[in-house]
């Protein structure tokens, strides 16, 4: 029988929501662990600066509710990406990537999501490119010492829209602990909706996805499209993931607090697991 986790993204809940709420309110809508954030909000971004009592905390409690932070979501790195030119912002990503690789492994998070970007707010240029590639082989050879993968999230920029975009940038940085962290929404639109194409690409990360993200998508739409609505065909996805042999996914929900954000992660569980 195939085995797999089903995480919910934390995104999925109200920011206000306490983080205990947040962790039985997955579990109550049928998710078997969350993604962690740390991102661009104050409060998620300082987070980094959680004592070790304070991990030990979260960590067992997470894990003694069964809903463990398997995943860590560290998309704060993208307000200073690893290829950015500028030397101080270049040493605020690299603090940034230590203290929340430390974090992942203090919660016992098993997978570190990094965007693929070399730079965000700025043009991709042969310069930010190498220097992308340059402190992405120290942040890996980091990582590797806590035993932490990192998993490279293939996104809507040019520089790594595709899933083979993400393996091509493995095999420049050949390492164990160094992945494909799969979107099949991305994914789908990088092929324009072609169900045929999206198969295909998600093929080409065989032996190097980790794990995925599950949500839909139109073109141009990248977030916060309802499941079932969009036009990834998640029942071929995901019987490609498990014949490549992928156990663990998450559902990248956004919350909407115009609606019943509950009775929407449980349909979304309900709906993601009817394809399994």
């Amino acid at each position: 029988m195939y085995q797999y986790s089903l995480g919910m993204y934390e995104k999925a809940m109200p920011d206000d929501m306490p983080l205990q709420e947040k962790l039985q309110m997955a579990k109550e809508c049928g998710f078997d662990h969350v993604e962690f954030c740390v991102d661009l909000k104050e409060e998620r971004a300082n987070r980094l600066n959680w004592t070790k009592e304070e991990r030990a905390y979260w960590r067992n409690l997470s894990s003694g509710m069964g809903v463990p932070f398997t995943t860590f979501s560290l998309s704060l790195l993208r307000k200073n990406p690893l290829g950015v030119l500028d030397e101080r912002r270049n040493q605020e990503s690299f603090r940034v990537l230590e203290e929340g690789c430390r974090l992942a492994f203090d919660l016992g998070s098993r997978v570190l999501l990094i965007n693929g970007y070399d730079v965000y707010d700025e043009p991709s240029t042969d310069e930010t490119v190498a220097r992308f590639y340059e402190n992405l082989t120290k942040a890996v050879d980091l990582c590797a010492r806590y035993g932490m993968v990192v998993g490279i999230e293939n996104a809507e920029k040019p520089f790594c829209r595709t899933i083979a975009d993400a393996v091509s940038i493995c095999k420049r940085v050949p390492s164990p602990f160094l992945r494909v962290y799969g979107d099949i929404g991305n994914e789908t639109n990088s092929w324009d909706g072609d169900g045929k194409k999206t198969v295909a690409g998600l093929l080409e990360g065989e032996g190097y996805i980790t794990s995925l993200h599950l949500k839909d998508s139109l073109p141009g739409e990248y977030r916060l499209k309802d499941y079932g609505s969009g036009h990834v065909d998640f029942a071929a996805c995901i019987e490609a993931a498990k014949k490549m042999h992928i156990h663990l996914f998450t559902a990248e929900i956004f919350c909407d607090s115009s609606r019943d954000y509950i009775a929407y992660a449980k349909y979304v569980s309900e709906f993601l697991r009817s394809f399994f």
